[in-house]
């Protein structure tokens, strides 16, 4: 594993997720909110690593997360939703339409990759109302595949 992996994992105590990478929950918030699934907290956040060589599978939760960039490279968060399929590029601005932040909208289907090859990306997640794994759902591709046959590479890739 690269040093700097390695030494994250350890210092922010990270620990596999199951859409993989690592993570480590940060805050939750003592408010909690009425939804119609449930009461939650007003708010969580989570450091979340992910590698080269280790995708965020695609899944879906039921709050709005916001992704915000700390180091290494910059990342892709792919998205399927009923517009479609779009990249949301999370890294230092530059020209290529990369920022420094993300949102992903509740209730679309995402996963994500890191852009560099041999490398590793550290952010923070926010979600609102608060993530709760009731609210969580893995996809496999036959479950993507009728609807967005299309995108066939990205969901075998991330499923």
């Amino acid at each position: 594993m690269h040093k700097r992996i390695k030494e994250l994992v350890e210092q922010l105590q990270l620990k596999p997720h199951p859409e993989g990478g690592y993570y480590a929950e940060t805050y939750r918030s003592e408010w909690e909110v009425s939804t119609d699934h449930g009461g939650r907290s007003l708010m969580t956040c989570i450091y979340f690593l992910l590698t080269s060589d280790n995708s965020s599978k695609f899944h879906q939760i039921k709050s709005d997360e916001m992704w915000f960039f700390h180091e290494g490279s910059p990342l892709t968060v792919h998205v399927l939703s009923d517009n479609g399929y779009e990249k949301l590029l999370v890294g230092p601005s530059d020209k290529e339409g990369h920022l420094p932040y993300q949102l992903v909208k509740s209730g679309v289907i995402f996963g994500s990759t890191v852009d560099k090859e041999e490398s590793y990306s550290l952010v923070s997640c926010v979600v609102a109302p608060g993530f709760d794994f009731e609210d969580f759902k893995l996809f496999t591709a036959e479950d993507l595949l009728e609807k967005w046959p299309e995108e066939a590479d990205i969901i075998y890739k991330l499923t």
